[in-house]
């Protein structure tokens, strides 16, 4: 199936959807990959716990595993990046592995998450083409999961928004306790996506955007690519470096050489 919108779309909305990126077998191979990435045996279906998103993850995995490297050069996806981006996207290393997990509440991926602070939000000399794939392996129906955006809001956020995003951040952090709570908005109208086997979510990394409560098994894969500029840069040093609870390390060098033949490599230093 074609994606859906064009760039123009893409570049005022912050995503675009690519349904099917993945064939069926594709499906079926990643699925098993992460079950045993995970070390993972189904459990009974039945469950009082509608909210599944307390599994499993592991951050830098498809950048650190083999088995998964290519889907980082998979022809669709990275014509599709291209597309979108233009001819100097590169991978921006920021990946994940997802099983029965999600983060429940909206929020950004960038490295400035705050609307308007940081070097993120500075596009005077260069434009923020930093984008996250999000691509999921299980169908709405045994699921009931969407993924949730609000349009235009890596460009756009008003006060009344930023307002109720930091009073549901203080209710959380000091009331609840709890991080996986849907977090209702008043201000603005989220529009939520469902998603089905081998559908491909491409969005901006500043893009606000939630899971929904999920409902039987979720299998998810992220990555992330960007055009060849200091944004990108920021955004790969940042989980590289900065992030240290995440504990990325740099590509393997026959991952690297990939990268590298492929025009895909984008090279930073801590120092940068």
């Amino acid at each position: 199936m074609a994606p859906v919108g064009d760039r123009t779309s893409f570049l005022e909305k912050g995503y675009a959807i690519y349904p099917n990126l993945l064939s069926p077998q594709e499906v079926e191979q990643y699925k098993s990959r992460i079950s045993a990435f995970f070390n993972w045996r189904k459990k009974p279906k039945a469950t009082s716990d509608r909210n599944l998103n307390v599994g499993y993850s592991s951050s830098d995995a498809i950048t650190a595993t083999q088995e998964f490297w290519d889907l980082i050069f998979h022809d669709k996806l990275t014509s599709f990046i291209r597309y979108l981006l233009g001819p100097t996207a590169r991978y921006t290393q920021h990946s994940d592995l997802h099983l029965n997990h999600g983060t429940v509440g909206w929020h950004r991926d960038c490295a400035n998450r705050d609307f308007g602070v940081g070097p993120d939000w500075d596009e005077r000399n260069v434009p923020y083409r930093v984008v996250r794939v999000a691509i999921y392996l299980q169908s709405y129906a045994e699921s009931k999961f969407s993924l949730g955006v609000i349009p235009s809001s890596h460009q756009h956020e008003s006060i009344l928004t930023t307002l109720e995003r930091k009073s549901w951040n203080v209710l959380m952090g000091r009331m609840l306790k709890k991080k996986n709570i849907l977090q209702p908005l008043l201000s603005v109208k989220p529009t939520w996506i469902p998603t089905n086997p081998g559908d491909c979510i491409v969005f901006n990394q500043r893009l606000l955007h939630s899971g929904s409560y999920c409902q039987g098994e979720k299998y998810a894969m992220f990555l992330s690519y960007g055009i060849d500029n200091e944004h990108s840069k920021r955004h790969r040093r940042y989980y590289l470096y900065d992030r240290k609870d995440l504990s990325y390390s740099d590509c393997p060098e026959a991952l690297k050489q990939r990268l590298i033949e492929q025009n895909l490599y984008l090279g930073v230093t801590k120092e940068d």
